[in-house]
């Protein structure tokens, strides 16, 4: 009568609360969900992410982009601590989540959302569903890196701190047992119900938790782009000009040639043809040329996506604050693993500078209306490029008469030269130039940043040396780092400061 007794309370609390189980199981999400949280509140706060910051600026990345690799990785950090604490993942991913919505993405927009101008003062409208998707690919992202810590911080629970709830599970039962072993062994002496088969709620979560991880991943797969220009690459149109009389916009092709410095290689490049080109004015008519070189790492197609040459081109055309142009952009990716430094390598198994100085300019003066000599072709780069730059410049003076590089370096570095210290010096500007008289004669634009080292030394290095010979030069110093916004600016400014003909 006893044990039809107990099991009749047994029955009456499991009426009375039906949902207690079901609700209990989401008490460990919950739990990691909040320390999530907690965890956000504390590795979020401007006093701890602005040293890991400054360390990522130190190695030559701008300040936007160090703060999202920043903050992305504190993301991973939260849902660790997150799963570590409460064991489970999708709390802590959902909480990782919320904090980097919060802490990051929502100030990223609406520093989007203020007004954006180009180097001119022209305001440059937002393209709203570029900002859309760029957010959610910033989320993607941020989730995946929580997924990856979440799934660390579970195995680090399981073996920090599972033997410290053993422990404490232990002790608990140790003091309770009494009284429940009667319920125990009431429980133990019933029968088993028979197993429920399982329903649609069992088996559809890991199936929807693979699809949301699949989504993810193809959504995340756009964020490149945010970390090799700039989170805000992209997000803003070019300025609608007023009261211009002629068309706004160049027309950019892809061509490629077959170098014989390299072997019989097919190389493909880029090139910007001015408003007029196609027109019946432009079939009878020759430009200039301006020799655009990508940093490393990087692809031809870098001066129009990051450093908007082509917006920059267009607009002071259509301002007829210059005279019109083509622009090529060639790819001066080398060996795999190693720069190709745009030079000719010590093995002269790679011979990039005489692809571009002599391959690319000849099949460029035959194939587009060119004016084919050094008074009106120009060479210029960023970074490596800009390094490039200078150096092809200066070999080759009789094709390049004016040469621009910004953020450069002017002594070779890198394993290309075969670490041969003559060869080196040869490839190193900064050492040629006091011999080379005919170099001389070249039109030099250097850009500089402040805040960006080691570069901003090197520029004041090399004009120091043009100065002691008395070759004229333009300096361009801005604020900013090793960074896509002062290149951008530094191309407006180098395209006003072309003179061809000089």
């Amino acid at each position: 009568m006893k044990a039809a007794n107990n099991e009749n309370a047994l029955a009456g609390r499991n009426t009375l609360h039906p949902h207690i189980g079901r609700f209990s199981s989401y008490i460990p999400n919950i739990g990691s969900f909040l320390l999530a949280l907690l965890a956000g509140i504390l590795l979020f706060h401007e006093s701890i992410i602005i040293g890991p910051i400054s360390t990522i600026i130190d190695l030559g990345v701008d300040s936007q982009r160090a703060r999202l690799i920043v903050v992305l990785f504190m993301t991973t950090g939260v849902a660790l601590v997150g799963a570590a604490g409460g064991k489970r993942k999708l709390g802590a991913i959902l909480g990782a989540g919320l904090v980097f919505c919060t802490g990051y993405l929502v100030g990223f927009i609406q520093l989007e959302l203020q007004p954006a101008y180009d180097p001119l003062g022209n305001v440059e409208l937002l393209n709203g569903g570029a900002l859309v998707h760029t957010a959610f690919v910033m989320i993607a992202v941020a989730l995946l890196g929580a997924f990856v810590g979440a799934a660390v911080g579970v195995a680090l629970g399981e073996v920090l701190l599972d033997p410290v709830y053993g422990l404490v599970r232990f002790i608990r039962q140790h003091y309770t047992r009494n009284a429940h072993d009667a319920n125990t062994q009431l429980q133990n002496n019933s029968s088993s119900p028979e197993k429920e088969p399982r329903t649609v709620r069992d088996w559809l979560p890991p199936y929807l938790g693979a699809l949301a991880l699949i989504a993810l991943m193809a959504l995340a797969s756009n964020a490149g782009d945010l970390f090799t220009y700039s989170p805000d690459v992209g997000l803003h149109l070019p300025p609608t000009l007023q009261d211009v009389h002629v068309p706004a916009h160049g027309t950019i092709v892809h061509d490629e040639v077959v170098s014989a410095a390299l072997g019989g290689q097919v190389k493909e490049f880029l090139v910007y043809l001015p408003p007029s080109y196609d027109t019946a004015q432009g079939k009878t008519r020759r430009y200039p040329t301006l020799y655009l070189l990508h940093g490393a790492p990087g692809r031809d197609s870098d001066w129009f996506t990051g450093g908007k040459a082509d917006q920059a081109a267009d607009t002071l055309i259509a301002l007829r604050k210059i005279p019109e142009l083509i622009m090529i952009l060639p790819d001066g990716n080398g060996r795999q693993g190693q720069t190709s430094e745009w030079g000719n390598s010590y093995d002269q198994r790679q011979n990039i500078e005489t692809y571009v100085a002599t391959d690319l300019v000849k099949y460029v003066d035959a194939r587009y209306h060119t004016i084919a000599d050094a008074a009106h072709r120009g060479i210029a780069g960023l970074s490596m490029g800009g390094f490039g730059a200078m150096n092809i410049a200066v070999h080759h003076p009789d094709v390049f008469g004016y040469v621009s590089s910004l953020g450069g370096y002017y002594r070779a570095e890198g394993s290309i030269w075969g670490n041969n210290t003559t060869y080196m010096s040869k490839n190193s500007p900064i050492e040629v130039l006091p011999a080379d008289k005919q170099a001389w004669h070249l039109q030099i634009f250097i850009g500089a940043a402040r805040g960006d080292q080691p570069y901003y030394t090197y520029a004041k290095q090399f004009v120091q040396e043009l100065s002691k010979l008395h070759i004229q030069y333009q300096l361009d110093i801005e604020n900013g780092s090793h960074a896509w916004k002062v290149w951008q600016i530094q191309m407006y400014h180098t395209l006003l400061w072309l003179h061809w003909g000089s």
